[in-house]
């Protein structure tokens, strides 16, 4: 098991046991550390050593549908420069606490937040707690840290709800601890540490990305052969999957990845070899016999050579999505084919070293 996946786990269970942990987010101005907790383990002990430790700005992650079911608005108008404005909701206290601010009150009203039967007259506004809405998908959505508590929440079986504020550096109590002072906060309070990236790595990797749209028999110029449609679970991408032959018979199935490039493909356009690289590796495994050719499609932008600057940033989703359309389709051995194109031999190597191993 990747020790990755280890430390996600470990920062899981503790959530399931109603423990807090220590989550990294990479950001513009560095790597920052949070405290993060399930809400609906939410005690005045946790939010005594949350305040002590943190900034003292206790935000409460919620999904969107339970921010309109409990009404409660944005804090503000949306700012374009500022897209983190809108998911900040006005101020809540549970009815019934004290002045709202004690981390008794404030424990009360966070575990109230994640309360599958509280209601909007349960709360006055405005308050001490601060609830975030967070993007439904999760990390896979926006890596942001009310995504990864959520996530976190949702994967240790609680409800999806959790505490989180900032960890307060302790060598510039002015500032947000830094990547290695949170990892020696959590070594010092026995906390489990986790990055978003590893969180966002370890949903990838055991969630599946891919759903299958369509499947039928196409006639081409080099035969007649089986393709399926392939759709993003965590968006709109689609994929097509050219089959030759028979595959998932134990024996390495020759590969071919081709990143869509509508210039080329399509058009025959001469900027690129694209659609060139493409027809010979249909030709090629038609005459041999056997084959596998993934299309992929990015996400939300138009890939032509020539026309665009190539765009490098959804290489990782791409590989997690040729991993599961692999997965999907019974191949787990596969031999690249000589003429595939750099991005192919990239993603190709990143699966072989981690993915298709076993």
């Amino acid at each position: 098991m990747r020790t990755t996946d280890i430390r996600v786990r470990r920062a899981i269970n503790a959530v399931a046991e109603g423990r807090p942990v220590v989550v990294i987010a990479d950001t513009e101005c560095g790597s920052e550390g949070h405290l993060v907790f399930a809400a609906d383990a939410a005690t005045p002990a946790v939010l005594a050593f949350t305040v002590r430790h943190t900034s003292g700005l206790v935000r409460a992650a919620l999904p969107r549908s339970e921010c309109e079911r409990l009404d409660l608005p944005p804090m503000c108008v949306s700012d374009p420069d500022r897209p983190d404005t809108s998911s900040q909701r006005v101020a809540v206290d549970v009815s019934g606490t004290g002045t709202g601010i004690s981390a008794t009150d404030r424990a009360r009203t966070i575990a109230a937040l994640a309360s599958a039967d509280a209601r909007p007259g349960d709360f006055s506004r405005p308050g001490h707690v601060i609830p975030v809405q967070a993007d439904a998908d999760g990390v896979l959505g926006i890596p942001g840290v009310a995504e990864a508590a959520i996530d976190l929440a949702r994967l240790a079986g609680r409800r999806q709800a959790a505490g989180l504020c900032e960890i307060v550096s302790r060598d510039l109590p002015t500032t947000i601890a830094s990547r290695a002072e949170s990892v020696d906060f959590a070594a010092e309070h026995g906390l489990a540490v986790v990055s978003l990236a590893e969180l966002l790595g370890y949903r990838r990797r055991t969630e599946r990305q891919i759903v299958r749209l369509a499947e039928t028999t196409l006639p081409t110029r080099r035969g007649i052969h089986r393709v399926i449609g392939f759709r993003d679970v965590h968006g709109s991408a689609e994929h097509l999957v050219l089959l030759i032959g028979s595959v998932g018979s134990g024996e390495p199935v020759p590969l071919h990845v081709h990143r869509e490039c509508l210039t080329g493909d399509v058009f025959g356009s001469t900027t690129c070899h694209c659609g060139v690289v493409l027809d010979d590796a249909v030709a090629t495994m038609s005459a041999q016999g056997g084959g596998v050719i993934v299309y992929l499609r990015p996400t939300g932008s138009l890939h032509a050579c020539g026309l665009a600057e190539p765009d490098v940033s959804g290489a990782e989703p791409a590989l997690d999505t040729l991993t599961w359309i692999l997965r999907d389709l019974g191949v787990y051995s596969v031999r690249l084919a000589d003429d595939a194109p750099g991005y192919g031999l990239v993603m190709f190597g990143a699966i072989r070293e981690s993915r298709l191993a076993a």
